[in-house]
């Protein structure tokens, strides 16, 4: 069934789906039969013959009514009955006769179709009335066409395209047509140039039901309008496009109605003449005496047949090839051209399998048939070329040439030219051509081969690979986590044999599914159409994901085929975190981590474009913008604008606090405590899962209650937190009355420390607890304050009396400053597990006393964090900052005399990866490994060595305890 021009199929789906789509094959097989039977529907007896009109011969039944108000019924039945150009065939058991009349004239009262796409049409025209093989319809206004294929499929201006049309509805399961319709638009039946155009079109349509179908046959004597006499000659009535008839009532072709050397080989190859039916065809003669027949397979070099090629066979005059007797076939034709794909699967718009037309037998994907072939008038015998060629890469859908109906391929190879000699009436020739330069086996650098939807293969690091779908049926799988809420685009490039994108190869279709998907379901998501792309070759599926979790891509070719010159390159362009999570409204520094990044990447975040500062296929650095008064979490983005993919993070990073993030107390005034001791107030911002610190987000401290002094000075106080999530602020206690301080995230969230002031004792700590490695030694100074009603008071005396074993004070006597503070020197430990020595701080002119404590505490349970310096990524002409990290027990107290081993490792800088390839290795320039061990306040500070001004990557482990593990990475780039 033909698609009128400017309709689009979906709207003819809609139409008739229900009746006249029932049997329709998904496309067509050209070069020679028009439909063959598959895997499925059809007897496993009759899988790979061409399907025909049972007997050779077509029977019509015709309309009542009149063909347009200039021909009448009876006209039109002669006009039907001079189209019978097949019947003159001298080797072909074929015949097309009438059968009678239908019941009715059909007309546009009768055929109808509801607005939901039901078809109500004369009994006699059904699917299922095939004592009526073919029924014939006068259309006389156009209307039975316009309900059928959409209103203006009749239109009379381009009568060479909608004048007559036709379709098949039932064929039995033993391989033949059982019912089928022609209709003929009257609204191209008014003038004697129509009428001999229209005639014309009968015959192709007959040429249809035969089961023949299109034929590429002189097609490159348009090329560069070099059509000749004896071109057109050879031009066959099957020609798949229309080129010299237009809307102006133009002839079609010389000698409209003689059938070509290709269109007689093409029916007598469906419908030999042999001594079992000569006996019904008494008038023609036995075809395989009187023609001769070349065969053979094309193959790739690796022994698969190459599906595709147009193969043409020419006499030999004079040396030169005489193209008045073209004929051509092409190989492959009774192979499968579409039996689905794991994407789109096995079934057609419809609900029918695809494998329905098509032989599933290798042995016939590359061969070829030009059997059946007459030999020149008057001569006996002669000298053949044989050639191939690509078809038209145009000739696809309802124009198809070959198996392949929704996308040509072109060969693989140079094509040889071959000479037969000497061939006679009768003469049979096989011919097996291997293209030695063709495709071969599956490349090295081919990834996915021999994976399968139950082992995937795991995505390369990079996320880009070079693969290959080399096997009919093949689909390539490989498996990655991907966290939640990412786009990201997976993109598959047809490639050809040189490495060069291509239209006319593999059209990759590409499908996703959940890790946890069972095997054998259809993908959460897939392409419709290959070959989406904005660059040649190029099959696009953007994806989005809600949830963590393993995910499944599998690529395969639309049609389900699969050959050694199906290459392809594959990317999965992904986006998976961005580091800091946190920026100031300033922005700065980030990097993206992922894969499949390119050079030209550019990256944006909320809507803004950052600078990019390199690119690697695992890594982008960029700096972000300022964030323009947002503040939350923000959109990043990257983008190749070559191909328009895209990853993007809905949550990439946040500008100040994340939306999630959290305030947790770690240290704060509670209950009574001293009017005018300053005391901390410590926060930790966390991550909104309470586990990951939230570093680099502006805490503010306010009084929002009562009367309390901050440590800035001010009413508020605003503290950035440290690589820990730490921040504080000193508070000291106003009045009597209850009193407030809340902190704050930019994000809102709030936590707060309430306390009353009491009047102070003379003396009190402000670093009360020293907290020692068990066996560890160190010197603390401890800080007392000495205050007389809340003010600081200076030059009291204070002595300092450890109160065990374990610690030793070294100044034993102090004198308050102009602060109130004083301090001392002590020598702690080494101490055994679970000891405390105290250590009193005393007024000499009176007994007040506060005490300090030497805690000890488990190295096993030590933990580090990183205080500074860590996320260092500088000029090779700067230096480098030292870096600062913290040691903390179980509880989070810093921990003193905590040995931490540093293993450094230096390397030299290298340049981002390529786009191809692999990455090269990085050259070790030196190693060392320090042990530092912290000091009273739990830190520890490493000096990076230093680089000479030349460009460097530093990567550092640092660990302590008994699991406590700290890597880090500091790069100085040219």
């Amino acid at each position: 069934m033909r698609r009128p021009p400017g309709t689009p199929f979906a709207a003819i789906a809609g139409t008739i789906l229900a009746m006249l789509l029932l049997f329709m094959p998904p496309g067509v097989r050209a070069g020679g039969p028009r439909w063959v039977a598959g895997s499925s529907y059809f007897s496993p007896s009759v899988m790979g013959h061409p399907i025909i009109i049972p007997g050779g011969k077509l029977i019509c039944f015709f309309d009542l009514g009149d063909l347009s108000p200039t021909v009448t019924k009876a006209q039109a039945d002669a006009l039907v009955a001079s189209a019978r150009l097949w019947n003159n065939v001298p080797t072909a058991a074929f015949n097309i006769a009438g059968g009678g009349n239908l019941a009715e004239d059909v007309n546009g009262t009768n055929v109808t179709v509801s607005s939901t796409g039901v078809v109500t049409m004369p009994v006699d025209l059904r699917s299922t009335a095939t004592s009526r093989q073919i029924g014939v319809v006068y259309d006389e206004d156009g209307s039975v066409i316009n309900a059928l294929y959409g209103p203006g499929a009749s239109d009379p201006s381009d009568c060479q395209k909608d004048s007559v049309f036709t379709y098949v509805d039932n064929f039995s399961t033993a391989g033949t047509l059982a019912h089928g319709v022609m209709l003929i638009n009257g609204l191209c039946a008014m003038t004697s140039t129509q009428l001999t155009n229209l005639q014309y079109q009968i015959a192709r349509a007959f040429g249809r039901l035969a089961g023949l179908d299109w034929s590429s046959t002189n097609e490159e004597m348009f090329v560069g309008d070099q059509i000749t006499t004896e071109g057109l000659q050879g031009w066959p009535v099957m020609h798949p496009v229309e080129r010299l008839c237009d809307e102006s009532g133009n002839a079609c072709m010389p000698n409209m109605t003689t059938l070509r050397p290709d269109d007689m080989a093409a029916l007598s190859r469906l419908y030999p003449v042999t001594s079992a039916n000569i006996g019904s065809f008494i008038s023609k003669k036995l075809t395989v005496p009187n023609t001769i027949s070349v065969t053979g397979t094309i193959h790739f070099k690796n022994g698969q047949g190459m599906q595709g090629v147009n193969v043409v066979l020419r006499p030999l005059v004079n040396g030169e090839p005489d193209i008045r007797y073209t004929v051509t076939a092409v190989s492959g034709v009774l192979y499968q051209g579409n039996a689905g794909n794991r994407v789109n699967g096995p079934d057609d718009a419809q609900g029918n399998a695809l494998d329905r037309f098509g032989s599933s037998d290798p042995s016939l994907e590359g061969y070829f048939d030009l059997s059946d072939v007459a030999l020149p008038s008057g001569v006996t015998s002669s000298d053949y070329q044989l050639t191939f060629e690509p078809i038209n890469p145009e000739y696809v859908e309802e124009f198809s040439v070959g198996p392949y109906v929704t996308g040509q391929v072109t060969p693989s190879g140079t094509m040889p030219v071959i000479t037969l000699h000497g061939l006679t009436a009768g003469s049979s020739v096989t011919e097996d051509v291997v293209i030695d330069d063709s495709a071969g086996d599956t490349t090295a650098t081919s990834r996915g081969v021999g994976s399968s939807e139950e082992e995937p293969s795991q995505l390369a690091a990079g996320g880009e690979w070079m693969g290959q779908l080399d096997a009919p049926g093949q689909t390539v799988w490989f498996a990655w986590r991907a966290r939640a809420n990412r786009e990201f685009t997976i993109e598959g490039e047809a490639l050809d044999a040189s490495g060069q994108d291509s239209q006319d190869k593999a059209r990759l279709v590409l499908g996703m599914w959940n890790g946890t998907a069972d095997a054998g379901t259809l993908p959460a998501i897939g392409t419709l159409q290959p070959l989406n792309g904005d660059v040649v070759g190029l099959t696009t599926l953007p994806v989005a994901t809600t949830a963590d979790g393993e995910v499944r891509l599998g690529i395969a070719d639309a049609r389900g085929d699969g050959r050694p010159d199906y290459l392809y390159r594959g990317r999965v362009l992904y986006a998976d975190t961005v580091s800091p999570a946190r920026l100031p409204v300033s922005g700065g520094p980030i990097l993206i981590a992922g894969m499949g990044f390119h050079l030209n990447s550019t990256v944006t975040v909320n809507g803004n474009p950052a600078e990019v500062t390199s690119v690697s296929p695992t890594e982008i650095t960029a700096i972000a913008p300022a964030s323009g008064g947002t503040t939350g979490n923000v959109l990043v983005e990257v983008e190749d604008p070559q191909t328009l993919g895209m990853a993007a993070i809905e949550d990439g990073l946040s500008y100040e606090a994340e939306n999630g993030d959290l305030l947790a107390v770690v240290t704060a005034p509670s209950g009574s405590v001293d009017m005018g001791v300053p005391l901390p107030f410590t926060v930790r911002a966390l991550d909104e899962t309470g586990q990951i610190p939230a570093s680099g987000v502006t805490v503010t401290f306010r009084v929002t209650e009562g009367a309390a002094a901050l440590g800035c000075g001010a009413a508020s106080c605003s503290v950035v937190t440290g690589e820990d999530g730490t921040a504080a602020v000193l508070v000291s206690a106003a009045s009597t009355a209850l009193t407030q301080i809340t902190a704050s995230l930019s994000n809102g969230a709030t936590t707060l420390a309430e306390f009353t002031g009491v009047a102070p004792p003379s003396i009190s700590a402000v670093t009360p607890n020293l907290y020692l490695a068990i066996g560890a030694t160190t010197t603390w100074n401890p800080q007392g304050l000495v205050l007389n009603n809340g003010a600081p008071v200076a030059g009291q005396s204070v002595s300092w009396t450890p109160m065990g074993i374990g610690a030793t004070v070294t100044e034993q006597n102090g004198v308050s400053n102009s602060g109130g503070l004083v301090s001392s020197q002590i020598a702690a430990g080494p101490l055994g597990a679970g000891d405390v020595v105290p250590v009193d701080a005393c007024l000499t002119a009176s007994s007040t006393c506060t005490q300090f404590m030497v805690l000890a505490v488990h190295t096993q349970t030590a933990a580090l964090a990183a205080l500074s310096g860590t996320t260092q990524n500088i000029s090779a002409a700067q230096s480098l900052s030292p870096v600062v990290l913290r040691v903390t027990d179980a509880i989070g107290h810093p921990m003193a005399g905590a040995v931490v081993t540093f293993y450094e490792t230096t390397y030299a800088w290298t340049e981002p990866c390529p786009q191809h390839g692999r990455c090269p290795a990085a050259p070790v320039l030196g190693q060392q490994t320090v042990q530092l061990t912290s000091l009273a306040d739990g830190s520890v500070t490493l000096v990076p060595s230093a680089n000479d001004g030349q460009p460097e990557r530093l990567i550092v482990t640092a660990v302590t305890g008994d699991a406590a593990v700290l890597n880090f990475q500091i790069e100085q780039y040219p």
